[in-house]
């Protein structure tokens, strides 16, 4: 016998009914909150894991920049000397410096010797100028030492000149998306051979310089912008500066563009602040176009490592001629 045959009748016709409907006014509402709460958290959880992989993004494309920049920075000036692979000039010469390494202008793009444009959100433009390492395999890579902007290693060629060039610059794309650009080349007495730009970095809405002068190589760091260049003329260095080569570092800032914004309208301009105090003054630019988008700002201090081609050899080179 079970326990349902032993209760009795009316107790089972009550059981069998099922809900009442004060059961179902009071559950009905239980359960949508309970599905609104779990849709609600579901719904926050997406967001939130699109935030952080929105960043995440922009972390990453601003690593990657930031590290090809200081990268070039550091190598701006770098000469071959070994004599293995061949003199780049003759040494009894003083010391001469025939060629700057590293220029800088302001709201310049496109190559730096001609200036056609304004740069994309005022952008700035760098380049620097280097020789390469290695005699290179069947290939023509060199041996990995020195790399241009576009990653490739960068051979020694033997000569009076055979200086690189590695140019960035942040302009529109063919996809109207504002990106950090690179072109690459290969410099002969005074003709350049430069090759068709390519996309480093996409997303970069604009990218500001800033230029820290030792004057006579020595004493502390002096912050100053670059001047902006004249159209069809090279830049020009910082006033006062006494040349390009005593620009020892470079103070770098990067807008990148992250997710878009709720309810922000494409033509709305806005204010960001680019530098900070660390390096001369904090500095605001204001941005076009740019309202429907989240705007995130990286800063680094790209240092020099080269001496610009002081046409000194290092004792070892010294010991092996």
């Amino acid at each position: 016998m079970t326990t349902r045959d032993l209760l009795d009748p009316a107790t089972r016709r009550y059981r069998a009914r099922g809900f009442t409907l004060l059961e179902w006014v009071i559950a009905m509402p239980l359960g949508l909150l309970i599905v609104t709460a779990a849709t609600a958290i579901y719904l926050a959880g997406i967001r939130l894991w699109r935030v952080q992989a929105e960043r995440y993004d922009v972390n990453e494309r601003a690593i990657f920049a930031l590290t090809q920049l200081s990268r070039a920075v550091g190598m701006a000036g770098y000469r071959n000397w070994d004599p293995v692979e061949g003199l780049i000039r003759p040494l009894n010469d003083g010391g001469k410096r025939d060629w700057p390494s590293l220029r800088a202008s302001a709201e310049c793009a496109s190559t730096i010797d001609t200036c056609p444009k304004r740069g994309w959100q005022g952008s700035s433009i760098l380049e620097v100028q280097f020789h390469g390492a290695g005699f290179g395999d069947d290939n023509g890579n060199g041996s990995g030492a020195v790399q241009n902007c576009a990653g490739m290693n960068v051979i020694a060629r033997s000569g009076d000149d055979n200086r690189n060039l590695s140019i960035f610059y942040v302009d529109k794309g063919e996809d109207g998306i504002p990106s950090l650009f690179c072109r690459y080349g290969e410099r002969a007495a005074h003709f350049t051979d430069l090759h068709p730009a390519q996309v480093l970095v996409a997303g970069v809405e604009a990218m500001y310089l800033r230029l820290g002068i030792r004057t006579n190589g020595t004493g502390p760091l002096r912050w100053v912008s670059p001047v902006k260049s004249a159209r069809r003329k090279p830049p020009n260095p910082p006033a006062g500066s006494g040349g390009w080569e005593n620009v020892s570092a470079v103070a770098i800032s990067l807008v990148l563009r992250g997710a878009p914004r709720a309810g922000g309208k494409t033509r709305a301009g806005r204010t960001v602040e680019v530098f900070d105090k660390a390096t001369g003054g904090r500095e605001y630019k204001w941005f076009s176009n740019a309202g429907n988008v989240h705007l995130h700002v990286f800063n680094a201090v790209a240092y020099r490592r080269n001496d610009g081609g002081i046409g000194e050899e290092a004792a070892w080179l010294v010991s092996s001629s």
